[in-house]
């Protein structure tokens, strides 16, 4: 009995040797390629369709590129074209001949450039600063000869179109350009509507919406030739480029945590994409591209009307009341700023207040004055005169009434007006530095005192950003470079992603540097040939993924509010080719987003006719390499409780964004994990199910997979 026990012994240790070799063996040479449901490849690969994805396309298709595949997001062009007028900025350029404005230099503009990217500490990259202004005329002259120079233009007195651009600090020649779009009602910049015209017009340019790209793929010496992406409704795709891969994936103000990281400001508001989140610079930090945090920034106008629906989100409205008598008081009261300074000194000021707000504080002469003044009424006549507008603007009889209105103290409030109407009387320079002569300045249009009758008319504002500064560093090549300065084959980047400008943004450059570097980094990659290896590593201050990671989040949609009943519901959107039809089911996962989840948060998706997406994004999910499946209990927006269950298909690798929310049936699920782990591990799994069940139920740690071998081996 003891030699049959030993003998039985020694045949399931050889058993347990070979199971071993098996699936060493099996790990190792027999697991299959990453496989995707959509794979396409092309000359070109651009993430991002926005002024640089878009400029780089036609560019590379100028010098020769016969397919460009452009990934976006969303269901539409522009980026954060989308979220601004277009103010476009060059020197030397064939609309300032026309005006007359035959003086003006190369070397003035990087002054300017340089002068104002440098305020507050801030350290422009002064080789790409002049790269963008040696190439800017160009791209404006481009633009100008695709059909901007027939667009409306916003004029100065002379009836220039190379004006000053009195929200910035004014350039010290008039090199400012403000095209009005033909079609308002689809495009807030004239820019994005004449680059989406000449994009959909190439046949050898293929912009690919609602697909997100997610990780670069170097190849065996790795170069970056390739791009994973996944689409609103869960696909996952391959894109392959012969001539490398192009980012251009705007900023990062769409990140509350990582602006809060880098930028942290005190009660500002937004007006960019939920979708401009800053991952595309992740994704660079991936394999190497240097990112120098210290040089990241938040910048912002201080003239932001936010969003009463959606606070936290508004856009650049002001009544520029200030710049014509008259002028910005804080909560107490207070004036606490030189209301004609230049913006900078301005914004910086505002930041510092309590909740980041003021009161742009007025009387009708002022209103009066500001009607008589070209420059500054352009906000007033768009917007504040409709019904709109009028509703922004809080108004009283009184000073006593507008106190109560607001809670500002009273007796403040009337010794500030009190003093400045002094100063205004005695032409002379308060403490702040506001002069009260006839000084010529374009912030101080009109002097003109408080009309202590009333009635008496205030807008509030707060920081505003649409943009965000720093990101990746390149070259003049417009190819991503590492922290010691090495070049990473393959990968290229331009517009808001990189860091060029310093720590301010002068007028016109957010879309005329999207353009013309968008433009330079395409032709480059048809001039360069991808060469030499490069050992793949991520960048040493890569980002914490922590920073993408959702909360539990409400969608700002009234059909999900509460009180409506479980039902289908159908509404039309603007999509990027006309009006699109979405349905929501509020029976199921997508439609709204789940609450106080078990283990993690999940965001839910909308999807539709053409997947709405950037509604919401799709759920960012990280497992353990143990798992197969997990299940955790939600709570919806109504109040109802889900079990959701999230599926991976990769055991091998997790990565956010993997997962899938969908309800599963529990048989398909299971059999979706017999056939998984079977099939990767059954050479080394069966010796030890014949050996013990105890062993087995230690070794695997998914109860899923646990559960399937439990009713096998009963």
């Amino acid at each position: 009995m003891k030699l049959s026990r030993k003998i039985l012994v020694m045949l399931f240790s050889a058993m347990m040797i070979l199971s071993l070799v098996g699936c060493a063996k099996t790990t190792v040479e027999d697991v299959p390629e990453k496989t995707y449901d959509i794979e396409e490849s092309a000359d070109l690969v651009i993430v991002g369709a926005g002024g640089a994805g878009m400029s780089a396309a036609l560019s590379a298709v100028e010098n020769g590129a016969t397919s460009v595949i452009i990934l976006e997001k969303t269901s539409k062009t522009g980026g954060a074209l989308n979220t601004t007028s277009g103010t476009l900025s060059a020197a030397l350029t064939k609309c300032q001949e026309i005006d007359g404005l035959t003086e003006d230099s190369i070397e003035s503009y990087v002054e300017d450039l340089l002068e104002e990217g440098s305020k507050d500490g801030g350290v422009p990259r002064e080789s790409l600063i002049r790269l963008y202004a040696n190439n800017a005329g160009e791209a404006f002259d481009w633009l100008w000869d695709n059909g901007l120079k027939d667009n409306a233009y916003n004029e100065d007195e002379n009836g220039h179109k190379a004006v000053f651009a009195p929200e910035h600090t004014l350039y010290s020649y008039p090199r400012s350009y403000k095209p009005k779009p033909n079609d308002a009602k689809s495009y807030k910049s004239a820019t994005h509507e004449l680059l989406d015209t000449l994009v959909s017009k190439e046949p050898k340019i293929k912009i690919v919406f609602n697909t997100e790209a997610r990780h670069l793929v170097p190849n065996e010496k790795g170069q970056i030739m390739a791009v994973e992406a996944l689409t609103s409704d869960g696909k996952t795709c391959l894109y392959s480029s012969n001539k490398g891969i192009l980012m251009a994936t705007g900023g990062f103000s769409g990140n509350s945590k990582l602006v809060a990281e880098y930028s942290p400001l005190n009660g500002s508001v937004t007006g960019n994409l939920a979708t401009t989140n800053g991952w595309g610079l992740r994704m660079m930090q991936e394999v190497g591209g240097e990112v120098k945090t210290d040089e990241m920034f938040f910048p912002f106008n201080p003239f932001g009307l936010e969003n009463k629906a959606l606070p936290g989100t508004g856009r650049i409205m002001s009544t520029k009341t200030y710049f014509c008598g008259g002028i910005l008081i804080n909560k107490n009261g207070e004036r606490f700023v030189d209301e004609t300074a230049v913006p900078v000194q301005r914004q910086n000021a505002l930041a510092a207040q309590e909740d980041g707000m003021q009161y742009e504080f007025f009387t009708d002469n002022i209103v009066e004055n500001l009607l008589n003044c070209p420059k500054h009424n352009g906000m007033w006549n768009l917007y504040f005169v409709t019904e709109a507008g009028q509703k922004d603007i809080i108004t009283a009889a009184t000073l006593e009434e507008f106190a109560e209105i607001t809670g500002v103290p009273y007796e403040n409030l009337k010794k500030t007006i009190e003093t400045y109407n002094a100063h205004v009387d005695a032409k002379d320079t308060d403490e702040f530095g506001r002069v009260y002569d006839e000084t010529n300045n374009v912030y101080n249009a009109f002097r003109d005192k408080i009309d202590l009758n009333g009635p008496f008319h205030a807008v509030v504002t707060k920081c505003m950003n649409n943009n965000t500064l720093g990101g990746i560093s390149v070259n003049d090549k417009m190819q991503v470079v590492t922290e010691d300065g090495t070049v990473i084959p393959g990968l290229y980047a331009a517009g808001e992603c990189v860091a060029v400008w310093g720590r301010w943004l002068s007028s016109g450059t957010g879309v005329n540097g999207a353009v013309t570097f968008g433009r330079i980094a395409g032709k480059s990659m048809m001039e360069n040939t991808v060469e030499g290896e490069y050992k793949v590593a991520p960048a040493s201050n890569i980002f914490d993924e922590a920073l993408w990671q959702k909360e539990s989040e409400k969608l700002g949609s009234s059909s999900l509010s509460d009180g409506i009943k479980d039902g289908t519901y159908e509404a039309s959107v603007d999509g990027q080719d006309g009006v699109m039809k979405v349905t929501v089911d509020s029976c199921k996962v997508t439609g709204y987003s789940t609450q106080a989840c078990v283990n993690h948060d999940v965001t839910a998706y909308v999807s539709g006719t053409d997947s709405c997406a950037g509604i919401a994004s799709a759920p960012d999910l990280a497992f353990s390499d143990s798992y197969v499946s997990k299940t955790t209990v939600c709570k919806d927006n109504l109040g109802n409780t889900k079990s959701i269950t999230t599926s991976v298909s990769n055991i091998d690798k997790i990565a956010p964004n993997c997962g899938s929310l969908s309800y599963q049936n529990p048989g398909s699920l299971q059999m979706k994990a017999f056939l998984v782990v079977f099939v990767i591990c059954a050479p080394c799994m069966l010796p030890f199910l014949t050996l013990n069940y105890l062993f087995l139920d230690n070794y695997l740690k998914c109860a899923s997979v646990r559960s399937i071998y439990t009713f096998i081996i009963t």
